[in-house]
């Protein structure tokens, strides 16, 4: 893709040629993207192999366990590995968007007809990296707000329901579905916000727009009648992959463990599978992004008079 005709059509897509479209850009660019993502996967997974050591992969402890649960458990860590391991985790948190961006700023480059590159990916996100450190923090806490709030919520509304069964105990199935469906909508809505602060910081970076602009902007895009149905549905899939992926992994990792004994053959299938994983979903994000843009703000119309402008 070296010219503006070459890129990919800046239209509207059904949730359908969403998904079509992220497929396509990962695979025709999985080495790039997979490279970018690996930048930060592979020193944390070096990390938490050394201060976790082998007992964050004690397979034949957790089948014991599971076999003979009456034994007790043997804690995994001691608090020197446990502060560790937790501090990689909050540091890996923090630093996720950097490399999310990179294959964000990969995607915008092949929007704009150019092959994404692993060097410019990564100059254009640390060219913003006080906003989007910014934005981290920001949605960081709005979804650390969101998770406790949705944990009352939840706890209260367990009481008041196992208070109305034990009042009336013909109540409890219905409870039990009402409860059901609640979770799930408050799950989605939390979810929901998820992709709203990944909006947020494809924003600050690709945008240039500052914490709370490119937030406020990120909410207003998705929870607003015309776009929310389309959001839930993405969100759905999205949940979906990261659920069945990281289940597949889990099984896969866990098997290479106890059956292989190598502990280090599982860390290399997990961080390369959470590479692949992660490329992917930020590429379906992204294109997702681009997708509301275009409707919100006529970008289709900017490329087509672009076009149309463009030497022969």
């Amino acid at each position: 893709m070296n010219g503006v005709d070459e890129r990919p059509a800046l239209r509207a897509l059904g949730v359908g040629e969403i998904f079509d479209r992220a497929v396509t850009i990962y695979v025709r660019n999985i080495a790039v993207f997979t490279l970018i993502v690996l930048t930060l996967l592979v020193p944390v997974s070096i990390l938490q192999y050394v201060y976790a050591g082998d007992s964050a992969f004690d397979f034949k402890e957790v089948m014991q366990q599971v076999q003979h649960p009456g034994q007790g458990a043997v804690a995994p860590y001691d608090t020197a590995q446990l502060a560790a391991i937790l501090i990689i985790a909050f540091i890996a948190l923090l630093l996720a968007p950097f490399t999310n961006n990179a294959v964000a700023v990969g995607v915008a480059s092949i929007y704009a007809g150019r092959a994404p590159s692993y060097r410019d990916g990564f100059a254009r996100v640390l060219r913003r990296w006080a906003p989007l450190l910014g934005s981290t923090i920001l949605c960081g806490l709005i979804l650390a707000g969101a998770y406790v709030g949705l944990v009352l919520f939840i706890m209260i509304a367990a009481v008041i329901a196992a208070l109305l069964v034990q009042a009336v105990h013909a109540l409890g199935i219905p409870l039990i579905l009402i409860g059901t469906l609640v979770a799930f909508a408050l799950l989605l809505v939390f979810m929901l916000i998820v992709v709203c602060c990944a909006f947020a910081f494809y924003a600050t970076t690709l945008e240039d727009r500052n914490p709370s602009d490119a937030i406020g902007d990120a909410f207003r895009r998705i929870f607003n009648r015309r776009e929310i149905r389309k959001a839930g549905l993405i969100t759905l899939a999205y949940v979906a992959i990261e659920f069945g992926a990281s289940l597949l992994t889990l099984s896969v990792s866990f098997g290479i463990g106890y059956y292989l004994h190598s502990v280090m053959l599982a860390v290399v299938f997990t961080t390369l599978v959470n590479a692949v994983l992660a490329g992917f979903v930020t590429v379906l994000l992204a294109v997702y992004y681009y997708d509301v843009r275009t409707r919100s703000e006529g970008l289709d119309l900017e490329v087509a008079l672009e076009r149309l402008t463009a030497p022969s």
